[in-house]
């Protein structure tokens, strides 16, 4: 391949071999289909530097099976295919790779995602990996491509992996991206924008958005180290100039998908304050942190169509906020959270259980606590500690693991693994049913199912909202008296 323009496939894989915690996605935020965020800034990137042809394939959106997978990857006929890879969902991605090359084995297979920047030597063993992006990889996609059509050696562009001689090999690293409004906007029109729904909106079509990267919080859990702690941000004129186009295609709603929205106040009151002066309606939600919000910024966001905000809380006790590192105070968290709802924005809480020396007294106070905040929507997880994370190295330093397991599981992805739980305290067992019945304690409340009903706008919304409380209630009912 020298010197011409290729056709690359970006494709979203399937999810039917995803790695899960036993978490009920029904009451996840990311619950619905939504747009491939990393492959669509990828595809824009590509399209706007280069003058290759890109094309999307969502695979989840398309509810593909593989047969289904491999005959639309046949009628494209693509010259590069490049695969969102995360370690939970790794084994459909090498399970794409291999379709690849079982149509064209000559078809150069490219991975990137955050499972690639944690373990690029272990994915680069897949037999059927050719190259892999590592970190944010717009230019750098960009560039392999470049390399790729114009045969040149793969050495000489940074930020990726390949193979020599059926070794691993990794070029010099890139910096991460310090001027993200030179970014084009995501490539939803390669997309049926149209078809993204998500089972807390009130309205669809929805969309996903990132107006800033990385994150400064010091939380031991966090799992998104490939864009780094820096806080890095695009300017409010950018990030509206994307909602207005978002408002033009027809999105009705847009789920911010920063770390945290929040950090800078100044900035958020900057992007309300060009929200409203261009009289736009197109509704949006970000995740904020407690610390950073006060009544001025919570009055703006409510004025200029931020319908729901979500906190990370993770811990009803002063005792296991300070283990993970939260910086909170549970009181302030009352008052934010009571504050947030009284201005008419809805309300998700991330709360977690099992926490390093966390008892059993302590975690059913945590579920009481967002029974007590009573917040509209709960996420409510198992400490797992994933690959990266000062929570992973922690459960060596204190003898929990003696493995690497997650590095063992990214040398070969296998279907039967489980990810461990943290059971410093509780068992595996234990804690499942602790958070069914933690669900089931929020949830099946009366009051709670009432509101909830003369809340809803629309039929769909009742629709979609009904399906996901029927799936709750199924998976619920299994739980144990506590």
């Amino acid at each position: 391949m020298t010197g011409f323009s290729m056709k690359i496939l970006l494709i979203q894989p399937p999810e039917f071999n995803m790695i899960t915690t036993n978490v009920p996605s029904v009451v996840d935020e990311e619950t619905g289909a939504y747009p491939p965020l990393g492959l669509l800034y990828v595809a824009a990137f590509i399209e706007s530097q280069t003058g290759h042809q890109v094309e999307i394939l969502d695979a989840i959106l398309d509810k593909l099976d593989y047969d289904g997978l491999e005959a639309e990857i046949r009628r494209r006929k693509p010259d590069v295919v490049g695969v969102q890879a995360m370690t939970f969902t790794v084994i459909d991605a090498t399970l794409t790779a291999k379709l690849v090359k079982k149509i064209d084995p000559s078809i150069p297979v490219v991975f990137g995602g955050p499972h690639v920047y944690i373990y690029p030597t272990e994915t680069l063993r897949i037999p059927q990996v050719d190259y892999i992006v590592i970190g944010e990889g717009e230019e750098t996609t960009a560039a392999l491509m470049d390399a790729l059509a114009e045969g040149r050696d793969p050495a000489t562009v940074p930020g990726i992996g390949y193979k020599q001689g059926g070794e691993a090999k990794l070029t010099p690293s890139v910096p991460l991206n310090q001027s993200l409004d030179d970014l084009p906007m995501p490539a939803r029109h390669l997309t049926p924008v149209d078809r993204y729904y998500s089972v807390l909106a009130r309205e669809t079509p929805i969309t996903t958005m990132m107006t800033s990267r990385g994150c400064p919080m010091q939380c031991i859990f966090c799992d998104r180290p490939h864009l780094g702690k820096q806080f890095r941000y695009r300017s409010p004129q950018s990030v509206v100039d994307e909602m207005e186009a978002c408002q033009r295609m027809g999105v009705r709603e847009i789920f911010i998908y920063d770390d945290t929205f929040t950090i800078r106040r100044d900035r958020v009151m900057e992007i309300c304050r060009l929200y409203r002066e261009r009289g736009l309606t197109i509704r949006w939600d970000a995740r904020a942190h407690i610390n950073t919000i006060n009544e001025k910024m919570l009055d703006a966001m409510a004025a200029s169509g931020c319908s729901r905000l979500h906190y990370g809380v993770e811990a009803g006790t002063e005792e296991i906020t300070k283990v993970l590192k939260k910086g909170i105070d549970l009181q302030r968290t009352r008052d934010v959270f009571r504050e947030t709802k009284r201005r008419g924005m809805t309300t998700l809480g991330y709360f977690m259980i099992g926490n390093p020396g966390e008892t059993r007294e302590q975690a059913i106070e945590t579920i009481e606590f967002a029974r007590r905040l009573d917040a509209d929507f709960i996420h409510l997880s198992v400490a797992t500690p994933f690959p990266a994370t000062e929570l992973y190295r922690l459960a060596f330093k204190v003898g929990l693991y003696q493995n690497d397991h997650w590095r063992e599981f990214a040398r070969d992805p296998r279907p039967d693994f489980k990810p461990k739980l943290w059971t410093e305290v509780m068992s595996e067992d234990e804690l499942i049913n602790l958070m069914r019945w933690g669900y089931q304690r929020f949830y099946m409340r009366g009051g709670y199912i009432a509101r909830r009903v003369l809340e809803l706008h629309n039929w769909n919304e009742f629709v979609r909202k009904a399906r996901a409380g029927i799936r709750l209630l199924a998976w619920g009912v299994r739980a144990k008296a506590v």
